[in-house]
């Protein structure tokens, strides 16, 4: 007690910052002491507007970031990227995505780039005449889920290039109607000559778009016909059975943040799906996490689960979903793949999901065909699990 009888303003905070991931409770308390002290210190406001986030008390956390924002020497970038995210959170889309477009100020990307090659980027309406170049950004799951903006766009008459990741580009080819996606660009071409250049996920501020507007809710990728024929042989499905995916893990790089951290689950979560009777599963995993499915775990996998797990691209990957009854997945693209494609799909959300799900309830705009299954507690997963369990029951009860 007599060395917390000692500690100055700037040790609270410190202190304070340092529990910020690890128990946001005591590190709100901690980083109020240091306001008591130092009321004029944005830096309090900040720690204090993630640890109110991490709470989820998000109207409180955007206060703290409003209030931060207000003093000199705020930490400009980092606070008005977490508000802007709250803002969303929330569902205050016409504030939240205004000061979105600030993104890039933290993470340039290829911003410079496409500045240095075509000049500054388009802000505000979009009108006809000038070709539309759209920059992907952020990660896969992102370019599937704002590329219906691209279509939109292509709908209405605009001359759309969508720059795409190269994994996407030959799918997005070939699935959506977007005539013109490309991974990299010749900027000699007559096509590119001029254009409006716009980031992708600055199409929805840019359309006026609102949680009640979003185009392309229920369906805008189609599935190869002759890979789900080819997918459904190779699988060798039993008879009578529902076919569940499964999928538990992104990609680790994009939740190092406090804002996106803990949207993976493990394999091991699901096990206890085995005691649901007439199903079969199929493992869409890939990457890293993939050493963590075991087949002789107890859930009945199809025969065909190492031809599936050898599979590569989004086009082998899109027929298996369209093979399936139901995919259940973590926050992660190939959930994306599954929405725009209308595949029926149950999202298992972290106690504070990233902005795109809001805070609460079990369906999304976004996509139709998906079902939320939210933490009730920060890393518990086990409720969400056993909800989708006896769901489970009930949707493929014979």
């Amino acid at each position: 007690m007599d060395t917390f009888m000692s500690w100055e303003a700037k040790d609270w905070l410190q202190r304070g910052g340092e529990l910020l991931a690890t128990n946001p409770n005591l590190a709100q308390r901690l980083i109020g002491r240091s306001i008591l002290q130092m009321p004029e210190e944005p830096i309090c406001y900040f720690n204090l507007g993630i640890g109110l986030h991490q709470r989820k008390r998000i109207d409180a956390a955007i206060r703290a970031y409003k209030a931060c924002l207000k003093l000199p020497s705020a930490p400009l970038i980092e606070a008005e990227n977490n508000l802007a995210q709250d803002l969303l959170l929330k569902g205050d889309w016409e504030e939240g995505l205004k000061l979105y477009e600030h993104r890039f100020n933290r993470r340039p990307g290829n911003f410079p780039n496409f500045e240095k090659a075509f000049g500054p980027r388009h802000y505000g309406k979009l009108h006809k005449g000038r070709p539309l170049l759209l920059m992907s950004e952020q990660g896969l799951g992102d370019t599937i889920q704002f590329c219906r903006f691209a279509i939109e766009l292509q709908n209405q008459g605009h001359e759309v290039t969508l720059l795409s990741q190269p994994k996407l580009v030959e799918f997005l080819r070939e699935s959506s109607a977007l005539k013109r996606v490309e991974s990299h660009l010749d900027c000699k071409t007559e096509l590119l000559k001029n254009p409006l250049w716009i980031p992708l996920l600055s199409l929805p501020l840019a359309m006026g778009c609102t949680r009640q507007s979003i185009p392309h809710s229920g369906s805008y990728l189609k599935v190869n016909i002759d890979e789900i024929r080819k997918w459904k042989k190779l699988m060798k499905t039993k008879q009578n059975h529902r076919l569940v995916a499964l999928h538990w893990q992104g990609n680790a790089e994009h939740e190092k943040s406090l804002y996106s951290r803990g949207r993976s689950m493990q394999f091991k979560d699901w096990l206890s799906l085995k005691d649901v009777e007439g199903l079969e599963f199929v493992s869409v995993q890939k990457g890293e996490a993939n050493k963590q499915l075991e087949i002789d775990s107890g859930l009945p996998f199809i025969e065909g689960q190492n031809l599936v797990s050898q599979s590569f691209d989004f086009i082998e990957t899109a027929a298996i979903l369209a093979s399936c009854d139901l995919l259940i997945s973590n926050d992660s693209a190939v959930i994306h793949l599954a929405g725009a494609m209308g595949v029926p799909a149950w999202l298992t959300l972290r106690w504070i999901p990233e902005w795109r799900w809001g805070l609460e309830g079990n369906q999304t705009p976004w996509y139709k065909s998906l079902r939320l299954f939210r933490q009730l507690r920060d890393g518990d997963w086990e409720a969400p699990v056993q909800q989708i369990q006896e769901e489970l029951k009930i949707a493929f009860r014979n």
